[in-house]
């Protein structure tokens, strides 16, 4: 309940165990970021799905992420959030599974909200902001793409999908 009454008042459901937001640098060298008041802007190149990941960091017993997603260059086809699983908390490891969030097209804002659920033998996740561009164009502005991200109590997602729609950050 309580968790419901802090996503009402501050429209971010509550975070989890106050664990420390995680810190994040870019996939590419030639996307822009900016980190602004615990969120961040950025810019993406054309190509792949390009963007910002975080540290690795280890599973939760349970847990959500919630991503506040909003992207305002028409450039952008889509932007997402992901969850990188990987077997070893240390090192350079190869994820071993991914969970992707669905999608914001340009003009949209919306909170996304990726459950934890790690594959067997995972044991720490990355999340990732990723972008792709639409055909054609080659980079995105600076700007395009603003990001919030926090680790939630899980139960807190069953009441996000409704509260994006009436929330007036959301669509």
């Amino acid at each position: 309940m309580l968790a419901l009454l802090l996503l009402a008042v501050s429209g971010v459901p509550a975070a989890a165990d106050d664990d420390p937001p995680p810190h994040f640098r870019r996939t590419t060298p030639r996307a822009s970021l900016e980190e602004d008041a615990g969120g961040f802007t950025l810019g993406v190149p054309s190509g792949r799905a390009w963007g910002i990941q975080s540290e690795l960091r280890a599973l939760p017993p349970e847990g959500a992420i919630a991503v506040r997603l909003s992207v305002s260059d028409d450039d952008v086809r889509e932007a997402f959030a992901r969850i990188a699983y990987y077997a070893s908390a240390t090192g350079r490891p190869r994820q071993i599974a991914v969970a992707d969030s669905e999608a914001v097209a340009a003009g949209e804002g919306r909170v996304l909200f990726v459950p934890l659920d790690p594959p067997p033998g995972a044991v720490a996740y990355r999340v990732r902001v990723l972008a792709r561009l639409r055909p054609g164009a080659e980079r995105s502005r600076d700007d395009a793409i603003h990001a919030r991200v926090t680790l939630i109590d899980r139960a807190a997602t069953r009441f996000g999908s409704l509260f994006s729609r009436l929330h007036p950050d959301g669509p």
